[in-house]
């Protein structure tokens, strides 16, 4: 007997929108990633928008946090791999 998770996979598959559910559970993935990175309060000036190419985009609510973002991309892709068991983010783009 197949496994649910298995068979959901199929199904995803199948309708063809496979990548639309690696973007959001990347975006979700990407929020609790930021969240354990910075603190709260540089934390809750970023926030996941899509990814699309590989690239995730992040939107920041100054400068200064685009910058501390930039500053830890490398820890954060490797965070991100980390949490969703595969890569599926080459990089990061951010605007404030």
């Amino acid at each position: 007997m197949e496994t649910m998770k298995h068979l959901l996979t199929q199904s995803v598959q199948r309708a063809g929108v496979a990548a639309s559910v690696d973007a959001t559970r990347v975006v979700a993935a990407a929020e609790r990633v930021l969240d354990a990175i910075f603190t709260p309060a540089v934390a809750t000036h970023m926030k996941p928008l899509y990814l699309k190419n590989r690239t995730l985009t992040v939107s920041c609510s100054s400068t200064t946090v685009a910058q501390e973002l930039k500053l830890r991309e490398s820890d954060i892709l490797a965070k991100l791999t980390e949490t969703l068991g595969v890569s599926l983010v080459d990089r990061l783009r951010y605007f404030s």
